[in-house]
């Protein structure tokens, strides 16, 4: 009795000292959750966009939470939050964001039949204790970035295009649609688009001698839409805008494509381009085409005008750029030029030069347009024997010098 009683206590220190000397395992913390990407399908307004993601779960609560959470991240670090320092900023103030999600996501209910529109696409049995799911859902952007920019993560818009200098942007119509009935009609959503975004948003009816400047300006080498560059060079701005719509023939009702194309001014330069195609309305209901214009145009503008945000907040802290023209040119301009316009601009190019013609350069310089002009003004009465001359046109975006 004693032996079993001496082995029973032998075995229950054995117990005791193992469990002592057993090394314990415990988690940390694990870092900001990680997500699945979303994916841009069509911008709903100006403040809203549809986003599809996907998520995973051991059922379909679980994983219709972590697709919203993908959602709401990934506009918030794909959109929103430009640089890496605002995108580690994000990962910081993420479980604030998650704490709140109901206020920058819904909860899809299923998709309808035809597949189109919010819901949840698809659910796929991964295994016995996960499930995935496919949703696309409508995500309160600017909510989001107004709670980021309070948070402290990102800039805010008024910051950064503070920061950046702000830039002036116009819209046009394409050459199809210049004589076009919906000309009005996406002329103004357009620019009511863009002036919701914060945006200065010129117009070419507010310029004077507008006709007279675009001759000066004269041709625009590789720009696409060679009016529409000389236009927005006129009116002095940095970006502009044309958009065409064609109206789509299939089935019935009313609905339209559209494209929208931005380009850096001085250059003609493609920034970014977007087709979008609209659901159709009812032609027997009135009001119906602008509102057929309209959800095409938000689509393609929300895919746009990031791209443009993006673009500007990179470059514009490098200088302005400008359109340089010497018309009726006499010999050695371009030296003369080239050198006056190096010592005044970070970056310089000679388009073109012909004797007696067009002498063109493309500059990019931290001076004003008045400061420049002033420059360009000094340098020919100093390295040009004071060759007489007038100015053709100071906007902007474009200086132009006719020679006498």
């Amino acid at each position: 009795m004693r032996k079993i009683t001496t082995l029973a206590l032998a075995i229950i220190f054995m117990g005791v000292w193992s469990a002592a000397c057993t090394t314990v395992v415990v988690k940390g913390d694990q870092g900001p959750e990680i997500l699945l990407p979303g994916k841009f399908i069509e911008s709903v307004d100006a403040n809203t966009i549809r986003v599809e993601c996907q998520g995973t779960g051991r059922d379909v609560n679980e994983a219709v939470m972590q697709a919203r959470k993908g959602c709401v991240e990934w506009v918030a670090t794909s959109m929103l939050a430009k640089t890496p320092g605002e995108k580690q900023a994000y990962k910081s103030v993420q479980a604030q964001v998650f704490a709140q999600l109901d206020k920058y996501i819904g909860i899809p209910g299923p998709s309808s039949r035809d597949g189109k529109g919010k819901g949840i696409k698809s659910r796929v049995r991964m295994s016995e204790d996960k499930i995935r799911i496919v949703m696309q859902e409508d995500v309160a952007k600017t909510a989001l970035m107004e709670d980021l920019v309070q948070m402290g993560a990102i800039q805010s818009t008024d910051e950064m295009l503070e920061a950046a200098g702000m830039p002036s942007l116009m819209a046009m119509p394409s050459k199809v649609n210049k004589g076009s009935k919906l000309r009005g009609i996406m002329e103004g959503l357009v620019n009511e688009y863009l002036t919701n975004a914060g945006y200065e948003v010129l117009d070419a009816k507010g310029v004077t001698d507008l006709n007279k400047m675009v001759d000066a300006i004269g041709e625009v080498a590789e720009a696409e839409e060679d009016e529409a560059a000389k236009i927005a060079m006129a009116a002095g701005a940095d970006i502009y805008f044309v958009y065409e719509a064609a109206r789509d023939k299939k089935g019935d009702g009313i609905a339209y494509s559209v494209n929208v194309k931005a380009y850096e001014t001085t250059t003609g330069s493609l920034l970014a381009s977007k087709n979008a195609l609209g659901p159709a309305r009812a032609n027997w209901v009135a009001g119906q085409e602008s509102a057929a214009l309209q959800e095409p145009l938000n689509d393609a503008m929300g895919g746009v005008l990031p791209i443009v945000t993006q673009y500007w907040k990179k470059n514009s802290p490098k200088g302005r750029k400008y359109f340089i023209k010497f018309k009726n040119s006499p010999k050695k301009t371009d030296m003369a030029m080239n050198g006056v316009l190096k010592k005044a601009c970070s970056r310089v190019k000679m388009v073109s030069s012909t004797v007696g013609g067009d002498v063109v350069f493309r500059a990019q310089c931290k001076k004003d347009n008045l400061e420049l002009a002033s420059a360009i003004d000094d340098g020919i009465g100093a390295k040009m024997g004071g060759a007489e001359f007038d100015w053709a046109a100071k906007t902007r975006s474009a200086l132009v010098v006719v020679f006498k």
